[in-house]
């Protein structure tokens, strides 16, 4: 079991942020997290990463990861900014070398990066500068990837491109998103979150009305693709 949640619960300042949540990821499952702003879902990435303190239980690969620190050796993480500054004159290579020294060729390749390794990674466009973190956190080869929103600015080819590539990797795969709708048909379940856990299972099964109505707290409209997937319609991408 990748991930397992009993009575989680986390509060700011006595505010509860995240609230009795129970569930289990398995090995290998490629999650989406979504739901409107201040819902908790980096919040929920940060208490799996064992950053916060929790009331109840979680443990990632059967350990509890506030106390055992090799777990963050076996998880990648990619929060929303990146902390890399665009003021330092590093290349791809550079930022791909720091968390590996050895590459990973076929990532690279994977990824398009192979004529862009002595770019500076400033002068990369939004789409490539986030494909190039992406790769640089499977480059240790982890059995668990957090992705807090990896679509923001970033355009649909790469959208596409990282879709394929976080399908098939050999790992538990987290991805927060206000719009799920670029890796809705990638995804193995989707978690519907605000502050509780609304729903948690296959798009058909979360996208109803009144899960989407009680998450948001807003009508959502849907549509039903020709592989007979739901899809919810955001008028706000920003959540």
């Amino acid at each position: 079991m990748a991930i397992k949640a009993k009575n989680l619960s986390f509060s700011y300042r006595k505010k509860k942020v995240l609230e009795n949540l129970n569930f289990e990821i398995k090995d290998g499952e490629f999650i989406a997290i979504l739901g409107p702003n201040g819902a908790g879902k980096t919040t929920l990435l940060k208490c799996i990463l064992g950053l916060l303190k929790v009331e109840g239980e979680i443990l990632v690969f059967g350990k509890d990861p506030s106390t055992c620190k090799k777990i963050l050796e076996m998880i990648s993480y990619v929060p929303q900014k990146s902390t890399l500054s665009t003021d330092l004159p590093i290349t791809v290579i550079d930022v791909l070398r720091m968390n590996s020294k050895e590459l990973n060729e076929e990532i690279i390749e994977d990824f398009e990066l192979c004529d862009k390794m002595k770019t500076l990674f400033r002068e990369l466009s939004g789409g490539f500068q986030q494909r190039v973190l992406i790769a640089r956190a499977l480059m240790k080869n982890p059995k668990m990837i957090l992705l807090d929103e990896p679509f923001n600015g970033v355009d649909v080819l790469s959208q596409e491109k990282i879709t394929k590539i976080l399908e098939k990797v050999n790992a538990t795969v987290l991805a927060v998103v206000h719009n799920i709708n670029p890796i809705i048909h990638a995804v193995d379940r989707v978690m519907l979150l605000n502050r509780e856990l609304i729903a948690f299972g296959k798009p058909n099964d979360v996208f109803t009305k009144e899960n989407l109505f009680k998450a948001y707290k807003a009508e959502i409209p849907v549509v039903i693709c020709e592989e007979g997937i739901i899809h919810p319609l955001y008028g706000d991408q920003h959540g």
